[in-house]
């Protein structure tokens, strides 16, 4: 295998999704984005947004990423998630008809980093 097609060490690949997993991470993107805003009630989750789904090449995770606004801890954002995780995943399962939903891993969207330090 060439070093162009190695895949990485975590299943996560930007070129291996294909146009269905690029469809799929949109549509997760914008439902958890719609779930944040009508459904969830946990103050350290008010103003984050989810800019990217990364999804796994065979689908069984999914990495979301998410950016929160400036005055808010991104830690405290992560524990939130965790502790939403079984909440998100099953809005998910309910509202897109798939046969497996992911497993959801959160992580701060690196670009918001130059954001903050600008």
């Amino acid at each position: 295998m060439a070093n162009s097609q190695r895949r990485p060490r975590d299943g996560f690949s930007r070129d291996a999704t294909g146009f269905r997993g690029r469809r799929l991470e949109e549509l997760f993107r914008e439902e958890l984005n719609s779930i944040l805003d009508f459904e969830i009630n946990d103050p350290r989750l008010e103003g984050i947004r989810i800019t990217a789904i990364e999804l796994s090449r065979d689908g069984a995770r999914a990495r979301v990423l998410f950016r929160a606004a400036p005055e808010l801890a991104p830690l405290d954002a992560m524990h939130a998630f965790e502790r939403a995780t079984g909440f998100l995943r099953r809005r998910l399962c309910d509202a897109l008809p798939l046969k497996r939903t992911p497993e959801l891993r959160f992580a701060l969207d690196p670009s918001a980093f130059a954001e903050y330090e600008a």
